[in-house]
């Protein structure tokens, strides 16, 4: 019994970060006048540990982050982030993913 029990364990583990939440960052951004001042901000925001898919709408003056499984979001670097890329962040909201 405790083998079968072992290896229903050992068989479900790889399957644990996909049960784990998964944060989703919204950020309005300010100061972005064109299409390339939104990849300067993807391209940022892709870099940082933990970030699964980064997308910015020019169009919204919005950057959506979808984290990895397990994975906090670190609102002070994605700030930082933001900053680095010339513009500035406000209203950023961490929520789970459904």
């Amino acid at each position: 019994m405790k083998r079968i029990l072992i290896l229903t364990g050992l068989f479900l583990l790889p399957l644990s970060p996909f049960a784990a939440d998964k944060q989703v960052v919204e950020i309005d951004i300010e100061g972005m006048s064109c299409k390339f001042c939104a990849l300067s901000v993807k391209r940022n925001l892709s870099t940082l540990p933990g970030v699964d898919k980064a997308a910015v709408s020019f169009k919204d003056r919005k950057a959506h982050i979808k984290m990895a499984p397990g994975k906090k979001a670190d609102v002070a670097q994605i700030n930082k982030k933001v900053n680095e890329a010339g513009f500035k962040p406000v209203n950023v909201t961490v929520s789970k993913d459904d």
